[in-house]
């Protein structure tokens, strides 16, 4: 795009990188050291300058791994083949411009000194203060000024609003790439898939044979909406948390948030927002409820922080989250919890928890990995988890059998001795899923292999369909 020894100028965030180094940095802080917000909202009082350096000298942000843009990436190769120097010029804090100069072969880095935010018409003082023409590549309002007195102007990753604006200024600006964040984004990172987990608040009613009628219907779907409004803002938090080692696994890396495809902010909107719907919903439900919820997102956002980077505790902190599902739907329909449904569902989730941890483990050793990124596991405790797995699964079912011969089946239950025929139905469900990990046919989240498994809802339903004629 350039000749005749004409520079060309690019911009960091937003356009060379999907992201923003000042939001990679305070999503760090939020996940990671949660107490060095208060300083950061001090660093923020003496401007902009001071926080972006703040943020870059507290964070643990890998530039390496930051996504970039494709085609900013070939703008600097058609400049380096032209023999045209190729610099960084951007508001990030200067030492991340450097190693971003580094990873991508550019000539030169600026940015913005702790003092002086290298924004706009300063950014363009600078640069003319070096150069007579070059060219600038750029995607946001604030390079409005920079297109207009470069020779070229060129726009990547620009949004449709800037598009208009620029080309109303400069009709000749060249546009390689437009940010775009459709609603199938969303969708891929709300995980509403996912939403299932929470049909868990329905199995107090079904098993405390509650009569269906329509205001138990409204009160569990609404009990519902607000778990599934839940889960999706500790997804989006979750995957703020885990940007650093989403972005270096093969396939959590093509996840949006991990990708630049959707904002740091954007996600941070999104998770408030749902977070504060599923309040209300579930303070209108009833106080304990909300409780049990406030509960259950306390417990996500410690797991989320610290308790996945723990070995034994993760999958026992997952185990409970699950539990929490369910002694949430018993709070809401206002039903007493059996001991032995609590400690069969304990046993059964840490199982789940357990093969998601084997198949992570797995996957790291055929990658020559050392480890689980972000996680406290080693290739060699494959065999200790998969054991330990199997033990859960086998104490789930033992808790079952404990069940069906107590006294109050009797009285939940007209022929109670046939619901000795689900147990074969639940062990081969686990051998089976067990079996898969141990092959590595199962190579994701056991949760969701069992949603699109057509197996599971056979057996699903052969075992419904037996608590019914039992009934």
């Amino acid at each position: 795009m350039t000749k005749d020894g004409v520079p060309l100028i690019m911009d960091v965030d937003g356009t060379l990188i999907r992201s923003d180094l000042l939001w990679e940095g305070f999503a760090w802080i939020l996940t990671r050291r949660p107490r060095r917000l208060l300083p950061a909202l001090l660093a923020l009082s003496r401007g902009r300058p001071s926080l972006k350096a703040f943020l870059a000298r507290e964070s643990a942000i890998d530039i390496d791994d930051l996504p970039l843009e494709p085609a900013a990436l070939e703008l600097i190769d058609d400049a380096r083949a032209a023999g045209a120097k190729v610099i960084l010029a951007s508001a990030a804090h200067e030492s991340q411009v450097e190693d971003l100069k580094d990873r991508v072969g550019a000539d030169l880095a600026w940015g913005s000194d702790g003092v002086t935010n290298l924004k706009g018409s300063r950014k363009l003082s600078l640069i003319q203060q070096h150069f007579d023409e070059f060219d600038y590549v750029g995607n946001s309002l604030a390079d409005l000024p920079l297109w207009k007195a470069a020779r070229r102007a060129i726009a990547v990753n620009a949004g449709p609003f800037t598009l208009r604006k620029a080309t109303s200024l400069r009709p000749d600006i060249i546009v390689r790439h437009i940010r775009t964040s459709t609603w199938r984004l969303w969708i891929r990172q709300l995980r509403p898939h996912h939403w299932a987990k929470n049909a868990l608040l329905f199995v107090p009613a079904l098993a405390a044979h509650l009569s269906p009628s329509v205001e138990l219907a409204v009160q569990l779907l609404a009990g519902f909406a607000a778990f599934s409004a839940t889960a999706s803002a500790v997804y989006l938090f979750n995957d703020l948390a885990d940007l650093a080692s989403d972005r270096a696994h093969p396939r959590k890396r093509h996840r949006p948030l991990a990708a630049g495809k959707i904002s740091i902010p954007a996600a941070l909107v999104a998770g408030l927002l749902s977070v504060v719907a599923a309040a209300v919903v579930a303070w209108q439900l009833s106080p304990r409820f909300a409780g049990v919820l406030a509960a259950y997102l306390v417990i996500t956002y410690a797991y989320s922080l610290s308790l996945k980077q723990h070995l034994a505790i993760d999958v026992i902190t997952l185990a409970t989250l699950y539990t929490v599902r369910i002694v949430a739907g018993a709070v809401l329909v206002e039903v007493p919890l059996s001991r032995w449904f609590l400690a069969f569902s304990i046993f059964l989730f840490l199982a789940l928890a357990l093969a998601k941890r084997a198949v992570e483990l797995r996957g790291a050793a055929a990658r020559n990995a050392t480890k689980i990124a972000g996680r406290g596991y080693r290739p060699e405790d494959l065999r200790t988890l998969s054991a330990m797995g199997v033990a859960a699964a086998a104490a789930s079912a033992l808790v079952y059998c404990l069940y069906i011969t107590g006294d109050d089946v009797t009285r939940l239950y007209a022929n109670p001795d046939l619901l000795w025929i689900g147990l074969p139905l639940f062990l081969y469900w686990n051998l089976r899923l067990w079996l898969f990990a141990d092959r590595g046919t199962l190579q994701e989240d056991p949760v969701a292999f069992a949603l699109k498994d057509p197996i599971t809802y056979v057996v699903a339903a052969l075992f419904l369909a037996v608590v019914w004629i039992a009934t």
